[in-house]
């Protein structure tokens, strides 16, 4: 899967860019806010819909534009698609691929794959479990369209049960109102099973390809484990082995008997893979407890790389890689290691403002371009 060709109109601060790119390593320099991160930005918003740095549409469209598009041709194994994301004020994003209205946002996921690697990405050991949730959600919504179809399902019932939940926090607890729950409940618990034995089976794996990328940096020096920790486990060690369907849906359902009354006080669902968090272990201690920083730059490199291949794994294509200005980031030695395991391999898009950080036989199979204004100059 490669990027050939992307076009933009109105996008940040590109009034017009057209961008024919030459090959597999694409470096990107520039200095600060001068639109490098936006041209990443832009080829995300091709593959999920919407930006990894702004929560809404109008932040992306040019200050003196009333609206933005983005165009960006794929080649894939299975042929081409062309990708047309249309960004209006006031207005929903019209989302087109090889020419045809994608009705529903998550029929875009699959058409191009992304994996990003930004500064923000090194908080994901040590930052919220929101974050990791993210992480693990967007990586398999782009290979599973039943998962993205279970958990867009989930988050729906989720809320209809939220309502509920609520009116009986505030006094309307009858037979009519438990009859409901006792709906809501039930496909709470089947839809909810589904989503968290996907992240179960994908944690299992990404544990696997992390384990061998982080024997490598280190020299085997240190082991790293990665960890599903399912919401009712919060006070329980943590495991890699999978549970299974049936056993995911009766702890499940323990749980939420135990908790219903509290969450009819509160109003509020307390159970369910909304609670849910992943661990990163070295040495089994948690690295975001007690890891150095350069233990926890480590884990997410590890991390980084075993998403790139697990998503290989699983659709049979190497996705797009998007580095933003992370080599700066990096010590020497885990910038060259990142380097050599995506070279030849992978499309990559490489942001920095500087090209020292690369060595020289790296500039020479590189298509280097220089973003200055929001143009771009190969």
């Amino acid at each position: 899967m490669q990027i050939r060709r992307l076009v933009l109109r109105g996008f940040r601060n590109y009034r017009e860019l057209d961008f024919s790119v030459a090959g597999q390593l694409c470096l990107l320099l520039g200095e600060n806010a001068q639109g490098k991160t936006s041209l990443l930005e832009a080829i995300y918003c091709a593959a999920t819909g919407r930006s990894f740095r702004a929560s809404l549409d109008e932040e992306l469209i040019a200050w003196n534009s009333r609206e933005a598009d983005i165009r960006c041709l794929v080649e894939k194994d299975l042929g081409e698609a062309e990708i047309e994301i249309q960004l209006s004020r006031g207005r929903n994003k019209r989302i087109r691929v090889n020419g045809q209205l994608v009705r529903r946002h998550s029929d875009l996921f699959g058409h191009l794959n992304v994996v990003t690697f930004t500064p923000d990405d090194l908080q994901l050991v040590k930052g919220s479990p929101a974050g990791r949730r993210r992480f693990l959600d967007i990586e398999l919504a782009q290979v599973s369209g039943t998962y993205r179809h279970d958990l867009l399902n989930y988050h729906h019932i989720l809320r209809q049960r939220n309502s509920l939940l609520k009116s009986m926090a505030e006094g309307r607890e009858n037979r009519e109102t438990r009859e409901a729950l006792a709906m809501w409940d039930e496909q709470l618990v089947r839809c909810g099973s589904r989503v968290m034995w996907k992240r179960t089976e994908a944690v299992a794996k990404l544990a696997a390809i992390g384990r061998h990328f982080h024997g490598e940096i280190t020299n085997g020096a240190e082991e790293l484990t990665i960890c599903y920790r399912p919401f009712y486990e919060k006070a329980v060690p943590p495991t890699t082995s999978p549970a299974s369907p049936a056993e995911i849906e009766t702890a499940f359902r323990a749980a939420l008997a135990r908790l219903q009354p509290v969450e009819i006080r509160r109003g509020q669902t307390m159970v369910g893979p909304q609670r849910d968090d992943i661990d990163f272990l070295i040495d089994r201690r948690p690295v975001r407890i007690y890891g150095s920083q350069g233990q926890q730059r480590t884990a997410v490199l590890a991390g980084k790389l075993a998403e790139v291949d697990f998503m290989r794994e699983e659709t049979n294509e190497y996705p797009v890689l998007l580095l933003d200005d992370v080599m700066s980031e990096l010590d020497q030695q885990r910038r060259q290691f990142f380097l050599q395991s995506v070279t030849g391999r992978v499309q990559t898009f490489i942001t920095a403002t500087s090209q020292a950080y690369f060595p020289e036989p790296f500039l020479q199979k590189a298509q280097v371009a220089t973003i200055k204004a929001g143009s771009l100059e190969v």
